[in-house]
């Protein structure tokens, strides 16, 4: 009987373990939620609202945001290491991949998310 009350005892204690463990990764993912908003309020910051209504519409965000920069392709190149006939495909639509998303959102000092 006494083997009882110590097995349901030590379940408890594991449970409120738990529960703290739980309410401890809320928290977190609470602060984390803050602080992905924060960043999102300053990156739309980087661009008007023009310039998110043109992608919005159908325009190649990097052809956007270079031309809003007053960049050629020559420039970007410059900034970003991509060869200017490789920004010019991107730009009439090729595909890309991440990689190359995140040198030019660094170059045009846009985020990763506008660009993809």
């Amino acid at each position: 009987m006494s083997s009882d009350f110590e097995l349901v005892y030590s379940l408890e204690i594991k449970v409120l373990d738990l529960e703290k463990k739980v309410s401890d990764l809320e928290q977190s993912v609470a602060g984390l939620a803050q602080q992905l908003n924060s960043v999102e309020s300053d990156a739309a910051a980087n661009v008007p609202e023009e310039v998110s209504e043109r992608i919005r519409e159908g325009e190649n965000p990097v052809r956007v945001v270079r031309q809003y920069r007053l960049m050629t392709q020559k420039d970007l190149s410059d900034l970003c290491g991509i060869r200017p006939n490789h920004i010019s495909a991107i730009e009439r639509g090729m595909s890309y991949g991440l990689k190359t998303a995140k040198r030019l959102a660094d170059a045009l000092d846009v985020p990763v998310d506008l660009l993809t």
